[in-house]
Order: structure tokens, then sequence, then C-alpha cells
């Protein structure tokens, strides 16, 4: 125990102990005299004994403030130390000496030294704290009276039994009513859980969740370091770009389920055919594609060609039935001559050749022969794009996106698709004109197009009462277009948009358009300048692809968007990977607090749209819900059509 110091209060009741005495001490010689002195004594007696009553009242009365400062003080002090062993947080206090005062219960579990055995040690030998990255020793509270950490440092606390765990701690020093330092407080935190779901959501967002393979946005980054490195080295590399033959025979026969495995198998097979130091990726349903580092060609060609042999020996057995695939692969060399972009384009061209020259085949691409026919390949798109403008070759169709909620009714929403057809009348897909028109500076001229064609629509729908005009409210219907970078930097844009809608008076909030997330990013200024003032035209956005970038929620403060479309890489997964659904659940909710809707891309079957509902999701698109149609009944449909 310690010796509390002497209170004003203590001093007061002494003083009046005194007072008393001495009183008592006059009155009891009074009384002693009273017998010879007459009335005179007697007068000096009672007055005595009225100083004592008075005394005795006072004394009373500091005495009981004197416990009543001791019971709160010690129900203050009570309260204190229950709420220092209920807080989540260790909690140190060091005195001025640097030596630990006490510790409080969750200190203790962390450190493994007890509070008892722990008071007076030097802190650095009870609480050792290394960098988390570097390993060095994190200096204790004492240099400064200011305190020495702030909250920001990832450390590693290592146990009393040579165990560690993740922590972030910050330190305070404490000072007396004097200013005078006497001491400090540590405060510290586990995060190792935080840790490991940083680490888990920066594996999801890299890689594949159905292969565990790399996906195609870590696989460009991954080849963009190379093209870098390879420009100040002068190391060759290759870039393998394989798609399966026969897999569709799989997902038709079989069903989603038996592709799904023969695909997991089907990364054991290639994986034993390469390096170490090879990257092997998912780069979309069928495709495939390796980083071959520090490859002449000569090798890569031998090693491709081994990929190919050992899938086409490979037997997939599912139930009672057994498939056979093969592989064909178009296979590029580099140096740091090319871009990324080119290196992609050159592999995605060369494997669609060796597609069309029998399949289960690796074609070797050689610039210097076709440097030139690459081009007037993309020549000749351009001009099936002009011809397709002349022709009227362009067609809309839409795919619907269904409500979720009930309350909302039969009220169409639909995002707006286009399709080009060639010079024979079939239908050309979006990913072999599109990278052309953008090249080429057509792709502005495309959407305006489609975004013309789209207000008649609706002017006409309007104007047959499809579509209500003059609710008094903003419609709950929309339609939604896709943009380009190359709109929202097109200074025209807004006038354009502007003038249509000041000429056919569309209703509030029936316009949409969808911008995807990288694009957003990349053009942030011009995108929310965009966005601000089409807004107040009454036209809606939302920010398609949404997840995939890891500060995804830091820009939406940006811009001023009304729907979020959850990225189809996590609807997908979500009926097989919790964390797939763990990431949709944090984004809708977080959507939701910003007051925006969410609408969840992919849906491909009913557990899907179960769980999407049952978590709150507003809206749903995908193949399940439907396929894309003409939007006029007039525009025949193509026999195959590609995913939005």
């Amino acid at each position: 125990m310690f010796k509390r110091p002497l209170s004003s209060q203590w001093v007061l009741t002494a003083g009046f102990g005194g007072l008393l005495a001495l009183v008592l001490a006059v009155t009891l010689l009074a009384l002693a005299r009273s017998g010879t002195d007459g009335v005179y004594d007697a007068e000096i007696a009672a007055a005595g004994l009225l100083a004592i009553l008075i005394g005795g009242v006072a004394a009373q009365f500091v005495l009981r403030n004197v416990v009543g400062s001791e019971d709160a003080l010690r129900h203050a002090k009570e309260l204190a130390e229950v709420t220092l062993r209920s807080i989540g947080d260790g909690v140190i206090t060091v005195r001025a000496d640097g030596c630990i005062d006490l510790m409080n219960p969750v200190a203790e579990l962390y450190t493994g030294w007890s509070s008892a055995e722990a008071h007076g040690q030097p802190l650095d030998v009870v609480y050792r704290v290394v960098d988390d990255k570097s390993g060095a020793r994190l200096a204790h509270p004492g240099g400064d009276e200011k305190g020495v950490r702030g909250g920001g440092i990832a450390a590693k606390l290592m146990r009393r039994d040579g165990s560690s765990c993740a922590i972030r701690d910050s330190s305070a020093a404490i000072h007396s009513s004097a200013g005078n330092l006497v001491g400090w407080v540590v405060v510290f935190h586990d995060i190792s859980q935080i840790e490991q779901l940083a680490q888990q959501l920066s594996w999801q967002a890299s890689h594949d969740s159905l292969t565990g393979l790399v996906n195609r946005r870590e696989f460009e980054r991954r080849l963009t370091e190379l093209v870098t490195s390879a420009r100040g080295d002068g190391r060759q590399h290759a870039l393998l770009y394989m798609d399966l033959d026969n897999f569709k025979t799989v997902n038709d026969t079989c069903g989603h389920a038996a592709g799904d495995e023969m695909l997991r198998q089907l990364t054991t097979v290639m994986q034993t055919g390469m390096r170490g130091s090879d990257t092997l990726a998912r780069l979309g349903g069928d495709e495939f594609g390796v980083l071959l580092e520090s490859c002449p060609l000569e090798q890569a060609v031998r090693i491709a060609n081994g990929m190919r042999e050992a899938v086409r020996e490979f037997r997939f057995i599912w139930e009672d039935k057994t498939f056979g695939v093969g592989i064909s692969a178009g296979l590029v060399g580099f140096d740091g001559a090319e871009s990324t972009d080119r290196v992609l384009a050159a592999a995605d061209r060369i494997c669609y050749e060796a597609k069309s020259k029998g399949r289960d085949r690796v074609q070797v691409y050689h610039p210097e022969k076709e440097g030139a026919q690459d081009q007037n390949t993309e020549l000749s798109m351009v001009s099936q794009i002009n011809h397709a403008f002349e022709l009227g070759n362009f067609r809309l169709y839409r795919q619907e996106i269904v409500s979720l909620n009930a309350a909302e009714g039969d009220t169409p929403h639909y995002e707006i698709l286009v399709r080009m057809l060639d010079n024979s009348g079939h239908p050309v897909p979006p990913s072999a004109f599109m990278p052309a028109a953008e090249r080429y500076n057509l792709l502005g001229s495309i959407e305006r197009w489609v975004i013309s064609s789209l207000v008649e629509f609706l002017a006409a729908q309007c104007e047959s009462g499809a579509i209500p005009r003059d609710t008094g409210q903003p419609t709950t219907a929309f339609y939604s277009v896709n943009l380009s970078g190359a709109s929202i930097n097109d200074a025209s844009f807004t006038d354009f948009i502007c003038k249509l809608i000041n000429r056919f008076n569309l209703p509030r909030g029936l316009l949409c358009f969808e911008v995807t997330e990288t694009t957003a990013i990349a053009n942030l200024s011009k995108a929310a300048s965009l966005m601000h003032e089409l807004k107040t035209l009454g036209c809606r956005f939302a920010l398609d692809d949404f997840g995939i970038g890891m500060s995804s929620f830091a820009y939406l403060k940006y811009l001023p968007v009304d729907f979020i479309k959850i990225d189809g890489v996590f609807v997908r997964g979500m009926a097989a990977d919790p964390m797939d659904q763990a990431i949709v659940e944090a984004i809708n909710r977080i959507a939701h607090i910003l007051g925006l809707k969410t609408v969840a891309e992919f849906v491909e079957d009913a557990t899907i749209l179960d769980r999407l509902r049952s978590i709150g999701v507003d809206y749903a698109q995908g193949y399940f819900i439907s396929k894309p149609s003409a939007l006029l009944p007039a525009a025949a449909e193509p026999a195959i059509l590609e995913p939005a």
C-alpha cells in the first residue's frame, strides 16, 4: 500500500480537533475554579460548553465530507479499473523512468506477462515490437514528451513464448496538473484478421476464383513489367495465348459444373510443362495465357508444343462420358520494342489464325511478315465500319435488367447493345470491330449513332403511350447506354445530348449512361464534369464493372452516379465462394448507405439470383434473366450473340 498525502480536508479536520482540545482544556479549568470565583467562572464554563458543541457539529460536517470524497474517489477508481479490463485494446501505463506501472488483461494476454510480473520491468523487455516489413526493433516511449508513435505503423508484437501477432499501436505522454511528465500510456490492438482479409482481397483481385490462376488484370500487369524491363536489359520474353478447342461440347453435354471441373484439371495439366519462372493465367472463359520470362523464341516454341501435346493427350471423365480437348495457341516473342497492347493484340490475332488453320496447333508471330497483314486487317475492318454507316448495317439490341423489388412491378429497365453486320449480312461481334473503331477514332461516331437511334425509339414509345411521359415524377424506367473515354473527352458531346433531349422531350431519368470504373478513373475530372452537366438535363449514370479496383469506393465521392453495377467476376462466383458473396454484400451495403441503387451483372443461375435477392441487391442482369434481343421487331436478330 502507498501513503496518501494530506489533503486540505484532513488539515481542516485536524485544526478543528486542536481547537476542540483547547476549548475543552479551558472549560475544565474554568469548572475547577467555579467553586471560588462565583458567577464569572460559571459563565466561562457555559461558553466553553457552547464552543464544544459548535466545534463538534463542525467536525462532524467536515468528517462527513471527507468520507463522501473517499467514497467518490473509490468509486471512480473502481469504474476506471472495470473500464480498463473491459476494453478490447491492450493498454500499458509506463512511468517516467520507462518502467511499466500496470497492464490491462488484454495486454497481459498478448504479451504473455501478468501485470504483477511486468510491474517495474522496462517496457522494451515486456512489450517487444518490431517493424512488420524490415524486422527492425521499434523504439518505445521515452524519447519525446509528446509520445513517439501514432496509429499508422504496422508492427509485430513478439510474445513471451516466441510467437508474434500483427498489431497497430500508439502512445501518448501523461503530464501532471503542473505540466510535468509523469509517464506514458501505450495502446495497441490486434490486426491479424484485418491483414488476413486484406491479403484475401488482394488475392481475389488478382486471381481467378475457379482455377486459382492469375487473372487477366494481373497477367497484363506482369506483362507490362516484362515489357518495361526488357527495354533496359534487352532480354527476350514470349507470350503464349491459348484457346481451348471443343470446350463448348463439355458445357453443352454435361453442364457448367463439368466444364468448371475440366478447367481445374486442365490447369494442373498445363502447369506440368512450365518452368518455375513462367506465369499461367486464365484470361477468359476458355482462354489461357502464359508469360515465358527470359525465354528465346526457339525454347518458347518447344514449351508451347509440349503443353499442346499434354492437353491433347488429356482425357476428362464425367460420369459415364469421356472428353478430349485441344488448344490453338498464338506465340509472340518480344524484347521491349513493343507496347503491352500490341503484344496482346498480336497474340490474340495469331491465336485466331491458329484456329482458322485447323486448330490444335501453335502459330508463331513473325512481325516482319505479318506487320503489313495486321495493318491491312484493321484497315479492312475500318472499311466495313464505314460501309455499315452507309448501308445502315448497325443494329440495336437490348438486354433486360430486372428489379428484385416487387414493389417496382413491370417497369422496363434495359441495357442497350450494338451489333454490326458485315458486307454479307453476317453478325460481327463487338470484340472484332470495336478495337479498330477505337484506334481509328470511329468509336465516338458509333456511340452517337446508338444514342440518337435509342432516343428516337424512346420518343416513339412515349408517343404511343408505352412509356408514360407526364407523371409529375422522374420515371423509374431506364435504358442505359455505354460511354467510352472518347465520348467523355469529346467537348461537343454534352451539346449533342442537350439538343437531342430538348428536341424529343424525354421523361427525366429515362436515359442512363454507363461508364466503366476504369474509364471513369482514367478520366476522373472530365467524367465528373460530364455527369454533373447531363444530370441537370435529367440523365442518370451507372458505374459499370464496379469492384475490381482496390480503391473503388474512394472515387464515389467525386462521381454523381445513380447506379453501381457490381462486376460479374464477383457475382458469378457467389454460390461457390464465400469471399465473393462477402464482397457483393459489402458493395451493396455501402452503395445503399450512399443512396445508390445496385445492379448485379452476369447472373447465370437461380441460386445466384436468390442470394442477390436475400442480400437486398436492387437489380439483376445476365443470361439467366434474359439474352440480348433486337430492340426493334424489324431488325433481324443475329444467330449468334456474344455477352455484353
